[in-house]
Order: structure tokens, then sequence, then C-alpha cells
């Protein structure tokens, strides 16, 4: 698939790292990849490039690039120490007005059929939701988010499919939190949450050997795919 690593104008000025993978011809949904606390590394750009193969316009971007410790995280040395620190750095109001330039961003590409959708691995998870509840996005998608019970107040505001996947073994989301957004997407018209036994946090993570499960990753992932392909 043709990719770049290139960027997207900030509203508040500077420039938003973006790795960009698009299809082989044609096109179709947009894509927005928030990664989890270690950034863009070589899991999300293999997920990315997955996506483009099936037919999507991806845009996979470093939530930390205002950070002091920006980039990605991957193989260095305290990355998981560093990666928690600069976590409780980010200013989410700020990261909503990126997301927005990088969904506008895909918009306007012309292999985009204008319609997209958030997919988020752990830290990006929140932002699936959020972009549905406050951006009108076509879909929001998340693999072993962190926690989003204290953004449900926003549930109403929802109207796409959302589609959310933990494992019953998720240390950072347990299951008194995932058993908090399963009573709220009960109520709503097109939102899942699916809970993989045994499941850990990370499962879609070959870069974590520990936690990743590839049956679950499979089974997460079609589920994923059957939902972008109904935009």
């Amino acid at each position: 698939m043709p990719s770049e690593n290139t960027t997207v104008p900030a509203s508040g000025g500077g420039n938003i790292p973006t790795y960009i993978s698009t299809p082989e011809s044609g096109g179709g949904p947009g894509v927005v990849i928030i990664p989890s606390i270690m950034g863009v590394a070589s899991d999300i750009v293999d997920w990315a490039d997955r996506l483009a193969a099936e037919g999507f316009v991806v845009s996979a971007t470093d939530p930390f690039w205002r950070d002091e410790d920006a980039g990605n995280l991957e193989g260095q040395e305290n990355a998981r120490e560093r990666g928690h620190a600069r976590m409780g750095r980010v200013d989410q109001d700020q990261n909503m007005s990126d997301l927005e330039a990088l969904l506008d961003d895909l918009k306007a590409r012309p292999e985009c059929n204008g319609k997209v959708a958030v997919m988020g691995f752990c830290f990006g998870g929140s932002y699936a939701f959020l972009g549905a509840a406050r951006l009108g996005t076509g879909a929001g998608i998340a693999f072993h988010s962190g926690k989003i019970s204290h953004l449900l107040d926003e549930a109403g505001n929802v109207n796409c499919p959302l589609s959310y996947h933990w494992g019953d073994d998720d240390a950072a989301a347990p299951m008194d939190e995932i058993e908090k957004v399963q009573a709220v997407f009960a109520s709503m018209e097109n939102a899942e949450v699916t809970v993989y036994p045994g499941g850990k946090h990370g499962f879609m993570q070959p870069t974590n050997p520990p936690a990743y499960d590839e049956a679950i990753a499979t089974a997460s992932w079609n589920r994923a795919l059957e939902i972008l392909k109904g935009l």
C-alpha cells in the first residue's frame, strides 16, 4: 500500500505527525487510529496497513506530539513509565482539536469517500467514543480501551455504531468499569461491548507478548472490519 510519514496542520499552530496508508487502488472511508501510550509503534503501522489493504484511507497519529517526550517509545528504555508519564500530561481538549483536524484532512483526500471513523487502542479508546459524541464520526471502535465510564454522560450525543472490545483480565479496565459501559451501551441503538475470557490489556499488540492473544485479536479485528465496511 502507498504510505508516508507526513504532517497535518493543527488548528492552534504546529503540525501533527501522522502515518498515512492508502489503498493500492480506489478508496473508501477514512479511519483515524489513536494508539496506546507507546505511540505509533510497529504494530499500529501494521494495523494501519491492514486497514488500507481492505480499502480504507488511514491516518495513525502521535497524540503526544506536543509533549517533551514525543514519538514512538517502542523498545526504548523505561518506555512504559515514560508513556504513563506523558499520558498524565495530555490536554484532552487539545487532542480533540487535533482529531478534528485529522478527520478533516482525511475527508479532503481524493481517496476518501467522505465518511470517517476513529479506532482507538488502549489510550486511544476514549477518543473513539469522543469522536462519535462530539465530532459526528461514522463509527467508533476500540480495543482494550482505557476507562471511559467518566465520559458516558455524552452517550446521548452518539448517532453511529460503537464497538468496544475488552478482555475480562484487563488491569487497566477492570470488569466493574466494563460493566458500567455495558449498562449504558445496552440502552443505545447501535453500541456493543464484547468481553473475551482470559483477555488481557494489550491483546491486540504483538509487541506486548505477555498480553497478545492471536485468537482474540483476530475475532475483534474481524468485527471491526464488519462495522467499518458498513460505512
